[in-house]
């Protein structure tokens, strides 16, 4: 006798084993995630993905171990439709009805994959023709219930943001300093200025002290460039990019920046391309409960 399977759940199950199989089946691990030996065997397979034992601490662990979906009771399926749905900036709620999952769980995902996508958005360096922004925003304290950080917070000062583009497909847009009283040279200059080839060409939009930066370093020279108008229209780019979810926490700025970048880049990038090049590479975990944990801005 056949035994019917109409709502075909084992079907459901065994194409979310061979989703995770394949996504797994290339990762590469270097170390040990507990003790950071790199002398290890493998352990055999569970589940089809292979296992490895630690000869330094004993421990065993997988290719999933300090993966971006590490300890996830969800399935790999809804973990790809929630990728999907965030590159078509989703809302939470949308994505919590359409998924079948509660609006706190939302969270914690679009953060860990913002998180994962922080790690590695950087330019190490911005060469050729660098063509330099700025925004300026409010401090934000969303979701903040603290009442002395909010009454220490007022009145909420200004955050200075650098957008800059070399040759490279490749952006830097990242807070540099809280603006007060004067503009922070050496804030500028630690976290741009030093990363940009001494041999490129500034191309400076709309700021003064950009423009000085601008000046010095080309050493009063024009050329002709065409215009980089994603930086040139960054501000109302990034401000109409932001509403969509209703306000931005400070503590979490960097992480939106750097999916702000992915989404501005000339590569055209899905869904899936975010989760095989990005999201599977390296050690991409973080605890839930570290998540709201605040960290330094800048």
């Amino acid at each position: 006798m056949i035994q019917h399977d109409v709502e075909l759940k084992k079907f459901d199950l065994h194409t979310n084993d061979i989703l995770k199989r394949d996504f797994y089946k290339d990762r590469v691990v270097e170390s040990c995630p507990l003790c950071g030996s790199t002398w290890h065997i493998k352990y055999g397979f569970f589940n089809g993905i292979q296992r490895y034992k630690c000869k330094v601490c004993d421990k065993t662990f997988s290719r999933t171990t300090n993966s971006l979906w590490s300890y996830s009771k969800k399935n790999t399926r809804t973990w790809i439709e929630f990728t999907e749905l965030m590159t078509e900036n989703k809302t939470l709620k949308f994505c919590s009805e359409k998924l079948n999952i509660s609006i706190g769980t939302a969270f914690y995902w679009r953060h860990k994959i913002l998180q994962a996508l922080s790690i590695d958005t950087t330019p190490d360096s911005l060469s050729g023709v660098v063509h330099i922004g700025k925004v300026i925003i409010k401090e934000n304290f969303k979701g903040c219930r603290d009442k002395e950080i909010l009454a220490a917070a007022t009145p909420r000062e200004d955050i200075w943001i650098i957008g800059a583009k070399g040759q490279e497909d490749s952006m830097f847009v990242k807070p540099i300093f809280k603006f007060k009283y004067q503009w922070d040279k050496v804030a500028f200059n630690e976290k741009v200025y030093s990363k940009i080839d001494e041999k490129s060409y500034i191309a400076p939009y709309g700021d003064r002290y950009i423009n000085l930066v601008a000046m010095k370093h080309n050493r009063n020279k024009s050329i002709k460039i065409d215009t980089e108008y994603r930086i040139k229209y960054l501000w109302p780019n990034l401000k109409k990019w932001l509403s969509i979810f209703h306000g931005v926490s400070s503590k979490y700025l960097q992480r939106y920046l750097s999916f702000f970048i992915i989404m501005n880049l000339d590569k055209v990038v899905d869904y899936m391309d975010l989760i095989y090049e990005r999201l599977f590479e390296g050690n991409r975990f973080i605890k839930t409960d570290e998540i709201r944990i605040r960290s330094s801005l800048f």
